[in-house]
């Protein structure tokens, strides 16, 4: 089947024949269902955190040997028959329509690793829906109140600090190196006060909750006060209710606890100040710490030798795992599937590999392997030069800038060569390995435009932290848009090369002379 649609597109669609265009379209469809599918194997959560298999590094490791692999042998087929060389008649579009399938053959064989994040967070989204993974998120978060929850910091003691005069009005110290003030000089409360009550500053009540993606900073502060609010109210129902869902849901995934909900409201919920409490511990399933019991044993609540003045009970819960899992499931729900910097990665990344191999297609072998010679020699030169005038002109330019600066003109001396060699003088002559360089190059000369400007203005307005004057407008909107530039690069370049085929179609029936 697959030999006679190359025979029809051999007699009807010759470009199509000649590139193997739809096999290797076949193909890169063909790997991109096989790596959504490793993806989303490689979403699958298990909640007993028993089988924790990735084979995510495998799976690209062995997707670069492949896509290697595969771009050798279809170079070896497309190579085999060149029209350009043999000076087959082609349209004035077919220059760039056959870049064009080189590019789609070569992202589709690159950005394999696309299909398996889509699929893999796609997996991970599907357990719960949003709504149920915000509440399940809550009530962890929750939770971690009364198991192994931080402590939140305390105000400053301005007066302590030395922040606020006799009269009652705030004050700066600065410190020699323009310090607002110094750390070691800061005195803090030893006390919080929620609502009309002080709680000392390790008290339960100044615990912090864990933070998912899934719910906002504020939501996070909504629900630190609502716990926070039933401790000073001695709401037993609502503090009992929550750990009854909590370990209702570590039952559910299979999670190991000898919590019961008796014994874990008498270590921690101590009414009214809520100062003597215990830890729950984390269970550590790699070193099989603390195996289940069932006898209780009696705690003694006096604290000892600890900075919060608490201590460790011999309860645990696998929480550590429960916030793993969920906060995987929360990021897959937050996230989005393809990130900018992703997408324009492998788009550069085919664009280049599709002009190399298009070059090579134009151009003879021997002049290819030239041009890579000169451009390594020109970038040797570019850096010797860009170091020794950096140096001498140091205090009004970077070296960067210098490089960059260095490479446009080398750059512009190629394009201006090969377009006065071609359209003025007709001659073709010496111009090969300039059309090659050209090729290799005239995508970079708006991103070393953009990189010259910022590079410029971040020289000229230096500053420090305290230094009140500001760089242009110009400046920020152009360092704000990095993404936006390297997409507009992307498309100018594409309509370039468009127009430039115009230029290769009529290059390559000029006379050698």
């Amino acid at each position: 089947m697959l030999k006679n649609i190359q025979k029809q597109l051999l007699l009807k669609y010759p470009l199509l024949w000649n590139t193997k265009f739809i096999p290797m379209l076949s193909i890169g469809v063909i790997f991109h269902l096989l790596y959504f599918t490793l993806g989303y194997i490689d979403g699958t959560i298990d909640f007993s955190n028993q089988n924790n298999i990735t084979i995510e590094t495998f799976s690209i490791l062995f997707g670069i040997l492949f896509c290697i692999v595969t771009i050798i042998l279809w170079l070896v087929f497309y190579f085999k028959n060149n029209a350009l060389k043999s000076f087959y008649k082609k349209s004035k579009e077919a220059v760039f329509y056959e870049w064009l399938q080189i590019f789609i053959i070569c992202l589709l064989l690159t950005s394999f690793y696309l299909p398996f994040h889509f699929g893999k967070q796609l997996h991970q989204k599907s357990y719960f829906s949003l709504e149920e993974t915000k509440n399940r998120c809550r009530m962890i978060s929750n939770a971690d109140f009364f198991i192994d929850g931080s402590f939140r910091g305390t105000e400053i003691d301005s007066l302590a600090s030395g922040l606020i005069d006799s009269l009652g009005n705030k004050v700066k110290i600065y410190d020699e190196d323009n310090d607002y003030y110094r750390r070691e000089d800061i005195v803090y409360f030893e006390f919080i006060q929620f609502k009309d009550k002080k709680y000392d500053k390790y008290s339960l009540l100044n615990r912090n909750i864990f933070p998912f993606t899934i719910n906002t900073t504020k939501e996070d502060s909504i629900q630190r006060i609502m716990v926070q609010n039933w401790l000073h109210t001695n709401d037993k129902l609502a503090v009992k209710n929550l750990m009854s869902n909590y370990l209702k849901m570590v039952n559910e995934h299979h999670l190991k606890t000898n919590l019961t909900l008796e014994k874990w409201f008498e270590v921690t919920y101590n009414n009214p100040d809520f100062k003597k409490f215990l830890y729950i511990k984390p269970y550590w399933e790699e070193y099989n710490e603390y195996e289940p019991y069932n006898e209780y044993e009696e705690l003694d609540l006096q604290p000892y030798n600890r900075y919060d003045n608490s201590k460790y009970s011999k309860f645990y819960v696998q929480q550590n795992v429960l916030k793993e899992k969920y906060d995987i499931i929360s990021d897959a729900h937050t996230n989005p599937y393809f990130i900018n910097e992703m997408l324009l990665t492998f788009l550069y990344i085919a664009l280049g590999l599709s002009i190399l191999i298009f070059s090579f297609r134009v151009a003879s072998g021997k002049s290819w392997l030239i041009a890579l010679v000169i451009f390594g020699i020109l970038n040797i030169i570019a850096g010797f030069g860009s170091i020794t005038i950096g140096y001498f002109y140091r205090y009004s330019i970077k070296e960067e800038v210098v490089y960059i600066i260095i490479c446009l003109f080398f750059i512009l001396f190629f394009l201006v060569y090969y377009f006065t060699r071609t359209h003025i003088y007709k001659k073709k002559k010496y111009t090969e390995i300039a059309l090659i360089l050209v090729l290799w190059s005239y995508t970079f000369i708006i991103p070393f435009i953009y990189l010259c400007i910022l590079g410029y203005f971040k020289k000229k307005y230096e500053l420090n932290e305290f230094n009140e004057r500001v760089r242009p407008l110009l400046y920020y909107t152009l360092k704000d848009n990095f993404e936006l530039m390297l997409l507009l690069n992307f498309i100018i370049s594409v309509l370039t090369l468009f127009i430039f085929s115009y230029s290769i179609r009529k290059w390559k029936g000029l006379s050698e002379e």
